[in-house]
């Protein structure tokens, strides 16, 4: 029943069809006591069946009979379904390029994002990975490793970056985690400052035009801005707190 149902066909077309195939050639009547359907549905469902061509019809005498074809005419739907598929998606990449135009249009108003739980991380991810050039981020080491949806995928997202040899500065707030729990990303370079006097839960990346924003304190959250003001407004802010972040680091260096 539920293979009949992945090709397309309703519950009631899949129990008629069944039953005809128990039953052989058989009446209306027969067909409709078999899949346990009332008689005026199941003439709906032949017909509906008949035209994908899983029943034949002939006249014996005076009555009217129904005949199921062979399963095998169900992979040619299958392929038929396949073929159709194959075309839109051909459609489709015709529309593409023009979509991601419009998606990624640079105007007054920014585009945001919101996304959550391991599904919105992961999305979030292919997005990071895709974009260009130095990202600069401020983030809570601490609830960062108490995350599980965050560290599950965390390896194959930190290799992703060291591939791609990407460049980057990170100001890490650290309480009770170490140096040595930040993952070696490449080619980057990291400064650490202390919870106890710069507390928060969550995450600000920048990378490009997008802004990525991450609460970590009850479940994941996320918001991504893109707008190339926010984003460099963001970037000016980071490296204000870049610079101030020399005194801290000199502290831990002793």
């Amino acid at each position: 029943m539920n293979e009949l149902k992945h090709l397309g066909l309703s519950d009631k077309e899949a129990s008629v069809y069944l039953a005809s195939l128990e039953l052989g050639p058989a009446s209306v009547q027969d067909i409709s006591h078999k899949a346990k359907i009332n008689r005026a549905t199941t003439y709906v469902m032949i017909e509906s069946l008949s035209g994908r061509g899983l029943l034949s019809t002939f006249v014996k005498g005076k009555k009217r009979f129904y005949s199921p074809e062979s399963p095998d005419r169900l992979i040619s739907i299958l392929r038929v379904q396949q073929k159709e598929l194959e075309e839109k998606e051909k459609e489709f990449a015709k529309s593409l390029p023009l979509l991601l135009a419009l998606y990624n249009a640079e105007g007054a108003k920014p585009q945001i994002r919101y996304l959550e739980g391991p599904e919105g991380l992961r999305s979030l991810r292919q997005t990071f990975e895709k974009l260009d050039g130095e990202f600069v981020q401020i983030l809570s080491i601490d609830d960062a490793l108490a995350t599980r949806e965050l560290m599950e995928e965390s390896p194959k997202h930190v290799s992703a970056l060291r591939q791609a040899k990407t460049s980057y500065r990170i100001l890490a707030v650290l309480d009770k985690a170490e140096p040595k729990d930040i993952p070696d990303m490449g080619e980057g370079e990291i400064k650490m400052i202390p919870f106890s006097e710069f507390p928060h839960h969550g995450e600000i990346t920048i990378r490009g035009n997008h802004v990525f924003l991450f609460s970590y304190r009850s479940a994941v959250l996320a918001v991504v801005i893109i707008s190339k003001e926010v984003a460099d407004t963001a970037r000016a802010l980071f490296e204000l707190a870049w610079k101030g972040a020399k005194e801290y680091q000199s502290r831990i260096d002793k």
